[in-house]
């Protein structure tokens, strides 16, 4: 009998620690930081039709502000509007999805996503026609 009742609580252990682990794999940021982030100091690529080419002249700017605004820029376009984090592991995610045109034409809207580490700063952001590596400063409490 004691060997059941060692395992059986064994199992629960691990049923709870696995049911932990999940719940916190989907946490959001908390909502009063922002990041700011840009490839100014590293590699710009843009992306048309399968096909990618480096851009000296494509840089990018991509923000989010402590009320979840989702901000990205570049060369003579630029989309912003709500934006959706989450936690992965030891990675932030922000998306955007239907971001509007901040143009003065009102282009059509796109989606975003930007993925980064918050401890070394480097990430990704991929906004067509813009995919490239990126990045971010970490502004708690902003």
């Amino acid at each position: 009998m004691p060997t059941y009742a060692a395992g059986h609580c064994q199992l629960l252990r691990m049923i709870a620690a696995s049911a932990g682990a999940l719940a916190l794999a989907g946490t959001p940021a908390l909502a009063a930081t922002s990041y700011t982030c840009s490839n100014a100091e590293l590699l710009r690529v843009a992306c048309a039709d399968a096909a990618c080419e480096v851009m000296d002249e494509a840089i990018l700017t991509v923000a989010i502000d402590g009320y979840d605004r989702f901000t990205v820029c570049g060369e003579a376009l630029c989309w912003s509007g709500p934006g959706t984090r989450q936690v992965s592991g030891a990675y932030e995610i922000v998306t955007g999805v239907g971001l509007k045109s901040e143009m003065g034409d009102g282009g059509a809207p796109n989606d975003a996503v930007l993925a980064f580490d918050p401890k070394t700063g480097m990430g990704t952001i991929l906004a067509p026609p813009f995919y490239s590596p990126i990045q971010c400063l970490v502004h708690p409490g902003e």
